[in-house]
């Protein structure tokens, strides 16, 4: 399995590098994560990862809330995407073309997160008290 995030030039893409990192401490082979922006966790560099574990096939997966542009793209896309690049390198490559926000569970997460923000926001009647 292969999660594919956006990634990004701010720092916090070193989350991704953390959460490769959990996975391959807690799943063990055969979970990695990438990104479509970014130097680090390229498609060639799983690929190598990928390869030294002995699979032939890989799942391909969005790490991202909606599968859309950077999906049909970056991820499926006809030349240079993930896809393409795992195929050219010998791999069976099969794609979840859902995005993380269709998962029930991932929208019960970030109803949680927007709650327990909302419970520290102050009330705006005691913030305009005299």
């Amino acid at each position: 399995m292969v999660l594919v995030g956006h990634g990004t030039d701010h720092p916090s893409w070193s989350s991704y590098m953390a959460m490769n990192q959990i996975f391959a401490e807690t799943v063990g082979p055969g979970v990695h994560v990438g990104m479509v922006e970014g130097d680090y966790l390229s498609p060639e560099s799983v690929i190598e990862k990928v390869r030294a574990e002995g699979f032939k096939k890989v799942r391909l997966a969005p790490m991202m809330l909606v599968a859309g542009v950077h999906f049909e793209e970056d991820i499926t896309g006809d030349e240079d995407s993930w896809q393409a690049v795992l195929e050219k390198a010998g791999f069976s490559v099969s794609v979840t073309r859902k995005g993380m926000g269709m998962s029930q569970d991932i929208v019960g997460i970030f109803c949680d997160h927007v709650r327990a923000a909302l419970d520290v926001i102050p009330d705006q009647e005691e913030l305009f008290k005299s």
